[in-house]
């Protein structure tokens, strides 16, 4: 009898190293807890915890229900669920965050929709931006854009009750529904 169980474990041990190889089998995408990539390119990252990002490409999505950190990172699309803070990245897809953002020198090349009381907007550039509502909340979002941000399509915040912070040298386009803007 346990030659035939250890005869099953080596065959599916087997069939998993020639279908997806070593490395992936090493490299799992999808985890709990504190997730670290360095400089390397992953197609895409599912964690439940921290994920930290460190020169990171992301082909794909990179899902996060937790916070994430992400420095000199390329990322294809964001989904996160917690905190984001994102410095000298690229988002070349839409970005949905559900918690708060805080972002410096970075491009989001699609739509960004947040749902948050205040996200803060260092030298960014934004194509266009979306604040969804807060459940719970009825206070004033705010939108704090500094240092030459930058967001050159339709800015909607959709509670209605939304304030944007205008640095003097950031720029939005005329384009803004559900909120005044306060220059600062």
């Amino acid at each position: 009898m346990k030659k035939i169980g250890l005869l099953v474990a080596s065959t599916a041990l087997s069939m998993m190293c020639k279908g997806y190889g070593v490395e992936k089998m090493n490299k799992s995408t999808d985890s709990y807890g504190y997730q670290k990539y360095g400089k390397e390119t992953v197609d895409s990252i599912k964690g439940n915890g921290s994920v930290l990002l460190e020169g990171t490409k992301v082909l794909g999505v990179v899902l996060v229900n937790g916070s994430l950190n992400a420095e000199e990172s390329a990322i294809g699309s964001l989904e996160v669920n917690g905190k984001v803070d994102l410095k000298n990245c690229l988002v070349n897809n839409t970005a949905t965050i559900n918690g708060s953002l805080s972002g410096d020198n970075t491009k989001f090349q699609k739509e960004l929709s947040v749902a948050s009381q205040k996200i803060t907007l260092r030298t960014c550039s934004v194509d266009s931006l979306i604040v969804r509502e807060v459940s719970g909340y009825d206070g004033i979002q705010v939108i704090d854009l500094r240092s030459g941000t930058k967001i050159t399509g339709h800015v909607v915040v959709e509670s209605g009750n939304g304030e944007i912070w205008l640095s003097s040298n950031s720029k939005i386009s005329d384009q803004v529904s559900g909120a005044k803007v306060v220059r600062k």
